[in-house]
């Protein structure tokens, strides 16, 4: 239900949507890389570093802007707004979220984006 309201309010490919969000503050530190893993993504390493392994995230799928050093605003198309969205609420985080209107250079970051 809180998704369906969301997407209701957010329909459309050429528009984007700015997403901010943040962890609850008593998040403990586990569920906090936990978060920042499935999210960003990771380097894993083996064998104490002999091997090392690029874990990718959900924002390595999906064609995104992340606002540095401020990494947690994202802009996104609006039809890939969903999965952040439903990421998001599977973390109980707070949310805020605004239609906005993505300039040239925006779309041309987004499709460029690279998995």
């Amino acid at each position: 239900m809180f998704l369906t309201s969301i997407m209701k309010k957010i329909k459309g490919d050429e528009e984007g949507v700015i997403i901010a969000f943040r962890n609850k503050p008593k998040t403990e530190s586990k569920d906090m890389k936990r978060f920042c893993n499935r999210l960003y993504g990771y380097r894993d390493h083996s064998q104490k570093g002999k091997y090392i392994y690029e874990r990718k995230g959900l924002l390595d799928e999906i064609p995104n802007i992340l606002i540095n050093p401020i990494r947690s605003i994202i802009i996104v198309k609006k039809n890939d707004a969903e999965k952040i969205l439903e990421f998001l609420k599977e973390f109980d985080a707070e949310v805020f979220f605004k239609e906005i209107k993505l300039q040239k250079e925006d779309l041309e970051k987004l499709e460029n984006h690279k998995p």
